[in-house]
């Protein structure tokens, strides 16, 4: 049984792949889109050196985190969901669960590759170093990055059946997603301040737990939002 469930979550998610790469419209939208954010931060923002210039780019990060995630989720999901495909492998012998944990590890992929480049512009609009502070990011930003996708995975399953859905999926995934979304931006604000270990390590600590409670809930629901008619 373990057996067949992995090969349908690597077969899924080669698919998934596979399209993306003949394609490359998911990672080229998030990266247009992650760029587009940076440049509207920095001139909001003026950055400045110093602790108020790390928060500053933290959070424009984020705000980049959060609005590729929401295009990459429904990258992920609205495909199968416009043709009808969704129901077909939900009724299909695939295991309910790599399906899941496909389109999440799909939505997850598309995010890292545009919060890699978001990384790289970040430091270049907001005149900071390419040192151990920026690898210091790495930790919560791909934690922010697997909560996010699996939430955001699970409501792109609600609103890809809902007229209007594009609409609908930032008002259901980013009030659910504010806990987590001030604890990434405080830890990647001490991260790039050169905060001590201890506190950056807290802000990680709440990351996780909301991870493990993202990816519960969509093992846990994703079967039934996504084939309810």
């Amino acid at each position: 049984m373990a057996s067949f469930a992995a090969r349908s979550f690597v077969a899924v998610l080669r698919k998934d792949l596979l399209l993306e790469v003949r394609g490359g419209q998911s990672t080229v939208a998030l990266g247009a889109l992650s760029l587009l954010v940076l440049v509207v931060l920095v001139f909001a923002f003026n950055p400045a050196g110093g602790e108020r210039g790390a928060a500053a780019a933290a959070g424009a990060l984020w705000v980049a985190l959060v609005f590729s995630g929401m295009l990459g989720a429904t990258r992920a999901v609205s495909g199968e969901s416009e043709n009808g495909c969704i129901r077909a492998l939900l009724m299909s012998p695939l295991d309910r669960a790599a399906l899941y944990a496909a389109k999440l590890a799909a939505a997850f992929i598309f995010m890292a590759v545009a919060e890699a480049a978001s990384i790289i512009l970040m430091v270049l609009f907001f005149n900071l170093e390419f040192d151990l502070r920026v690898m210091r990011l790495a930790p919560a930003v791909m934690l922010g990055a697997l909560g996010f996708a699996a939430l955001a995975t699970l409501l792109a399953g609600i609103s890809s059946r809902l007229r209007g859905g594009d609409l609908v999926l930032p008002l259901l995934a980013v009030p659910m997603f504010v806990p987590a979304l001030i604890a990434g931006v405080k830890a990647s604000a001490a991260a790039l301040a050169g905060a001590p270990l201890g506190e950056f390590a807290v802000w990680l600590k709440v990351l996780v737990a909301f991870d493990v409670l993202f990816v519960a809930a969509g093992y846990l629901l994703f079967e039934y939002v996504a084939g309810e008619e």
